[in-house]
């Protein structure tokens, strides 16, 4: 990845080649430093041998008379950079999580985000409190938990925004590092995310975003952090493609039990880990078996998997997806429906339902049969574990959106 200035070329006018620019991959405009013309700023998809698409950063610089009148949107203005969300007093930070996905966060940085900071006056900085950004780079699994536990030990009293390079698991990992700490205060400088896409699904930017395109989890016995069982993870991003391969090819019914607790349920009864009324699954031991089980705040798993679709950005409302055994035919045929806008949830098979809370208690012998995927992480519980999802409702962070998407 890499930062290229573009000059037109032999016989092509300035004024040609910012109209080659696709509009939706200009990131924003700037004055020149001299304050005569502009800075076009444009994200460019390229290829490489082995089938990766690495983002490479263009510049175009134009005079005032030849900005045309579609860029004046992205011109971020003189005596408004860096812009609020960057500015002082507020502190930034970059967090590069360097074995999300494909493993390009740290190119992304290096080649793409720094020249981006820097055009709108924006420096590193490893001393805090000397203006600029500071950056972490992840060394282990555990970085941006630690990363997350010290933004709190100042009772969340300084605002920051958290530019983080990563996927779901970056965000799961942050906010478990939060609960390593004190909750923060009522009146607490919640820390702001922006969340840069750099993982394998990139679930939460994705259903985030969405309009611009056309939780809480504990385990039995003991709580204790969420983490990959290593025989997946070495596979890096193929790992999850790998355990659905394995999944529809034996085409395996879960022994399990759901509860869920639906809003009016009065928290579903009184023993520990009771989450109120059953969900019926077709076959298993006790009628309770199923193929497939998803409780999600989000509408879409990647870009086009559209697993959810009448979650909405921001909304808060956790939505449960299940079907029991179905075969694995049937299972793919669902699975395709979800890449045609959702389709799958107006088939008969298919359970989709608003949920207040879910509780999935696992009655299987064989381990490789007792594994959750937690927002990008897979999890294998104790045989008689159970995991239970559920809305919080108090803030942790602030996630940064499109102002057309908040609204």
């Amino acid at each position: 990845m890499t930062t290229q200035h573009v000059n037109s070329a032999a016989g092509e006018s300035l004024e040609d080649a910012i109209t080659k620019i696709k509009r939706e991959e200009v990131v924003f405009v700037v004055p020149k430093d001299s304050g005569s013309g502009y800075r076009i700023y444009s994200l460019v998809e390229g290829s490489t041998s082995d089938g990766e698409k690495p983002l490479n950063l263009e510049v175009v610089q134009c005079e005032q008379h030849q900005l045309p009148e579609d860029l004046s949107g992205f011109l971020l203005g003189q005596g408004r950079l860096p812009p609020a969300h960057l500015g002082p007093p507020r502190e930034v930070h970059v967090v590069v999580s360097t074995h999300s996905g494909l493993k390009l966060a740290e190119d992304f940085y290096q080649g793409v985000l720094r020249s981006l900071l820097g055009a709108v006056g924006l420096e590193s900085s490893e001393i805090k409190g000397q203006g600029g950004y500071q950056v972490t780079v992840t060394e282990s699994s555990d970085t941006i938990r630690d990363f997350a536990q010290g933004l709190g030990r100042d009772g969340y009293a300084t605002e920051r925004t958290v530019i983080l390079l990563s996927g779901d698991g970056g965000v799961t990992d942050f906010l478990n590092g939060q609960d390593r700490g004190p909750p923060p205060p009522d009146n607490a400088l919640l820390p702001t995310i922006a969340l840069l896409p750099l993982g394998t699904g990139n679930a939460l930017f994705h259903s985030l975003h969405k309009p611009l395109y056309t939780t809480t989890t504990t385990t039995n016995p003991t709580p204790s952090p969420l983490s990959d069982t290593p025989a997946y993870r070495v596979h890096g991003a193929k790992r999850f493609a790998m355990a659905a391969g394995e999944l529809l090819k034996l085409g395996h019914v879960y022994d399990v039990v759901v509860g869920v607790r639906r809003g009016g349920d009065g928290g579903g009864g009184g023993s520990e880990g009771e989450s109120g009324e059953g969900v019926e699954g077709e076959g298993g031991e006790g009628g309770n078996g199923f193929n497939y089980i998803l409780a999600t705040l989000v509408s879409n798993l990647e870009k086009t998997f559209a697993i959810s679709p009448k979650s909405r950005p921001l909304d808060g409302r956790l939505r449960l997806v299940h079907f029991g055994d179905v075969g694995g035919a049937k299972t793919m045929e669902i699975m395709m429906a979800a890449y045609r806008e959702g389709e799958h949830v107006g088939m008969p098979e298919v359970g989709y339902e608003d949920v207040d809370e879910v509780k999935v208690t696992v009655a299987e012998e064989d381990p490789r049969w007792r594994k959750v995927c937690v927002d990008g992480s897979i999890v294998e519980l104790e045989r008689g574990g159970w995991v239970r999802v559920g809305r919080e409702e108090r803030e942790r962070v602030k996630i940064l959106v499109d102002a057309g998407v908040a609204r």
